[in-house]
Parts: C-alpha cells; structure tokens; sequence
C-alpha cells in the first residue's frame, strides 16, 4: 500500500516533497491505530508532534486528484471495471459534532440529522 500511495503523491504536481512525506506518515497511522483521530492519538503512533499534526491540517490538500492517481495504478485501460461508492448514515444528536448535518437516510427513507460515512472501492466486472 505505501509504494501505491508514494506512487500517487509523487505524480502530483501539487504535492511537494515535504508535504509528501507528511501524507505517507498520516496514511501509515491512519490504517494502525483505533479510537478518535486526535493530534494527540496521531502523535502516540507516529513520530510527529502534536503541533506539525495541527499545521498540516491546515493546508489544502486535493483529495480528488489523489484518488484519481490512485485509481489509474490500481486499474489498467483494458480492465472492465466501475467504483462504486456506498454511504452510510450515522444518527447522531448534539450541536458541537464536527461534520453534523442533514443526510439522507436509507433505512428511514428520509432526511435526518446526523453523520455521514463512505466507502469507495473497484469492482471488476470480469473474473481475472
């Protein structure tokens, strides 16, 4: 997986070494660790502190384009392939959760407060 997303970022114009190798120790923790994304818990698993957490997190990053990279690695021109995305709602009450708002919700069959979760991945069409 790292070599993939090393790949990604390398061919991003917008990315520079620095912030390259930041993404790489971010992606590293991300998949390691569980319970809440803090500064905190990010630095207990990594070697970056707290505050390098915070500035990074202020800068832009185009989550789009790297997943596009992504996509082009993983997948050839020839494969017969789609993404498909799946999201899920989460209820959730209060007013100070970061991300709350109204979502759609399946299983209700209506709008209601809350989070929203996805999850994108590639379905080949054929058996290799």
């Amino acid at each position: 997986m790292e070599s993939l997303v090393n790949t990604a970022l390398s061919s991003m114009s917008t990315v520079n070494k620095p912030q390259r190798l930041f993404m790489l120790v971010l992606f590293r923790v991300l998949c390691i660790f569980q319970g809440k994304a803090t500064y905190r818990n990010l630095s207990r698993y990594s070697g970056i502190s707290e505050k390098r957490f915070s500035r990074w997190y202020q800068r832009d990053f185009d989550f789009p384009d790297f997943n596009s990279c992504l996509f082009e690695q993983v997948v050839s021109r020839d494969d017969e392939c789609i993404a498909a995305i799946d999201a899920s709602f989460i209820q959730k009450s209060g007013k100070h959760t970061e991300g709350l708002g109204w979502f759609y919700n399946g299983c209700a069959g209506e709008s209601q407060r809350g989070l929203e979760t996805s999850l994108l991945c590639i379905v080949h069409l054929r058996a290799p």
